[in-house]
């Protein structure tokens, strides 16, 4: 009897069952009494019978010191979690009082991350998520060539493979850090793996966009944004040259608003004329389309003047209306500028590292700079001005000159 009683005392919780191959299934079960009153059971599969005890006790242990939460993300998979993680998280931002106060501007960038992550750990529980775990996901990740369709010289398409980039791979990782703290927070992970993993995510590893435009490149960009521009190609073995009607004229503007001012292209394809004022010369950016949802005034230069004046003449006069005109994007049309205007390795966004480097090198206080590009992070800031080789040259010269004059300095002290 006395036997019996220590097996029953050391086996509750323990449920034997049979599948349909007639083979042994464990389970652990611990039930408690929740606040309503209620009982509620929490069961858990086992390998074998001394698995679900060591599982048994897991789960008492787990509700005990952590509550009910806890003992649900014990058994939650990757997939459940992410579902649940995608309705309260990654959807399209909220908005009170022109203030962001839920969810992502960039959602569909978010949920592109999200699905990478649901082919990898998508039935994994998330408690037994390891940094080793991470570590293989980010190695397969950066094995994985990026494939593009592309036109070639014949006019038809090809795919293209490139190496996947760091910094991509590394906002999949942060949005991987992001959920982990997010189940951390709501009791459903007691620790996130990545608190024990050192330099998954490197951002030192990144390499940095420094693609600055030149002078001569800016002319070249801008005729090619030129209300009629000059074609060359060949017929009948004969090289032709013609002058045709451009479609992007569109884009003058808006290139050296961007290039005068560093505003991030969604903040210049929202402006509305209302943030303009001409008389002051100056362009208020709301916070509600800044990406650090914080205000700012830029100034306008001569040129910008010129070109904003004579959309404004051009327009309807509503205050309400976009300067620009553009309610989707420019990146197609930005992109046949720069291949007929020969310039390679230009994206619109380096319009903005441009602008920033040469304020700098027009004499412009770092701070001040950063009141203009809306920069709150020096570090951020700093990745955005890159020296061109003429600022190179200069620096040069400036240490030569320095060094001629502490010698002659000290070969007069000498004499002296």
């Amino acid at each position: 009897m006395k036997q019996e009683t220590v097996k029953n005392t050391r086996d509750w919780g323990i449920i034997q069952k049979k599948d349909a191959d007639g083979n042994d299934v464990w389970y652990a079960r611990i039930t408690r009494v929740e606040g309503n009153g209620k009982k509620k059971q929490y069961t858990a599969k086992a390998e074998s019978k001394s698995h679900a005890r060591r599982l048994r006790d897991e789960l008492a242990e787990n509700y005990e010191q952590n509550g009910e939460s806890a003992v649900e993300g014990s058994k939650m998979n990757f997939r459940e979690f992410a579902d649940d993680y995608r309705q309260r998280k990654i959807i399209p931002a909220k908005y009170h009082q022109n203030r962001k106060v839920a969810g992502l501007r960039s959602h569909r960038t978010a949920l592109n991350f999200l699905n990478n992550l649901l082919s990898y750990f998508g039935n994994k529980r998330i408690k037994d998520i390891k940094p080793a775990d991470i570590e293989k996901f980010k190695q397969k990740r950066l094995d994985e060539p990026v494939k593009t369709e592309k036109k070639n010289d014949k006019g038809k398409m090809e795919t293209i493979e490139r190496p996947r980039a760091i910094a991509s791979v590394n906002r999949e990782l942060a949005l991987l850090r992001t959920m982990l703290n997010d189940a951390v927070y709501n009791g459903w992970l007691n620790r996130s793996p990545f608190l024990n993993a050192k330099g998954l995510i490197s951002l030192a590893d990144e390499v940095k966009r420094e693609r600055v435009l030149t002078f001569e490149e800016e002319n070249r960009l801008l005729s090619a944004c030129n209300e009629f521009v000059m074609l060359n190609y060949e017929r009948n073995g004969k090289k032709i040259k013609a002058k045709a009607k451009s479609n992007r004229e569109h884009l003058r503007p808006i290139i050296i608003t961007a290039l005068d001012t560093a505003m991030r292209c969604g903040e210049l394809l929202k402006l509305c004329w209302r943030d303009v004022d001409l008389v002051t010369r100056t362009i208020n950016i709301l916070a509600f389309n800044t990406k650090t949802a914080k205000a700012r005034t830029v100034g306008i230069t001569e040129r910008v003047y010129q070109e904003l004046t004579r959309l404004w003449e051009q327009s309807p006069k509503d205050s309400d209306e976009l300067v620009f005109g553009i309610k989707d994007t420019v990146k197609r049309s930005f992109a046949s500028a720069c291949r007929d205007a020969n310039i390679e390795g230009f994206h619109f966004h380096d319009c903005r590292h441009t602008a920033i480097t040469r304020m700098i090198q027009a004499g412009l206080s770092p701070m001040e700079v950063m009141k203009v590009s809306g920069h709150t992070q020096m570090n951020t800031f700093a990745r955005y001005v890159n020296p061109n080789t003429q600022a190179v040259t200069r620096i040069a010269d400036v240490l030569s000159a320095y060094q001629t004059q502490a010698n002659s300095e000290l070969i007069s002290e000498s004499v002296n």
